[in-house]
């Protein structure tokens, strides 16, 4: 019964969030590529975008965060995936769903996924979260947090969503306690439902200069009881200070 639910939670969440993550339900790459030329600058003299080279050297490596393994995820998510009713929710849908923000001139992607106790192996508290480290020209990272900030407080009360095909409902948006050391950062708590599955998700999205460090996080366990989870703050503190 309870992998029967964790199924339907599983099927539900896949449109949410990352197939990346969601991979992770049944027994639990890296991506270098750019996401976009520019990105949205000033009109003035612009700052180059961070190459994915650049990127790879600083974005989180396996042995960085004690208590979590990081690896490559083997799906990505691109804007082209996700429509809203709402335009101005679009912004938030992508950093919820495992897209980015704007157009960067490069993104690298990781997940995490903690490590269980090892006195219950078993256990399904698990939290995943997938990385993405993007790099935008001039003011462009600015930029895209003002974008996701306005349309958090545009869509606060709720928006309907369409991923990989599948209708979700974002019924809950709320901002919570983000992280220190970053130039700006959002924090939100972010509750999904589909099928008749409720998916609680945390979205933290920082600035550092002119790069954009996005994190979606699940706990394979709230899959199954949509019960609230914590925020692996380790994961986001550790990759803000490599960004330094």
């Amino acid at each position: 019964m309870r992998s029967a639910v964790i199924r339907r939670s599983c099927a539900a969440g896949v449109a949410v969030l990352s197939l990346t993550l969601l991979a992770g339900c049944s027994d639990s790459g890296e991506d270098g590529k750019e996401a976009g030329k520019g990105g949205s600058g000033s009109a003035g003299k612009k700052t180059p975008a961070l190459s994915a080279a650049d990127l790879e050297k600083v974005v989180l490596k396996d042995g960085d965060v004690k208590g979590h393994k990081v690896t490559a995820p083997t799906v990505t998510v691109e804007q082209k995936d996700i429509t809203t009713e709402d335009k101005a929710c679009a912004p938030l849908a992508y950093a919820t769903i495992g897209s980015v923000v704007d157009r960067p001139g490069a993104t690298v992607q990781r997940e995490t996924a903690s490590v269980p106790n090892p006195t219950d192996p078993k256990s399904l508290d698990v939290t995943r979260t997938l990385i993405r480290l993007s790099s935008y020209e001039g003011d462009g990272a600015k930029t895209a947090l003002a974008s996701l900030t306005k349309s958090v407080d545009a869509c606060a009360k709720g928006f309907k969503v369409t991923a990989d095909g599948t209708d979700q409902q974002v019924t809950k948006v709320a901002k919570t306690e983000a992280p220190g050391g970053a130039d700006e950062a959002v924090a939100l708590d972010i509750v999904s439902e589909a099928e008749d599955a409720k998916v609680p998700m945390k979205v933290v999205v920082v600035r550092k200069g002119t790069t954009v460090a996005y994190f979606t996080a699940l706990n394979i366990g709230s899959l199954a009881t949509g019960k609230d989870f914590d925020f692996p703050a380790e994961i986001a503190d550790a990759q803000i200070a490599k960004l330094a």
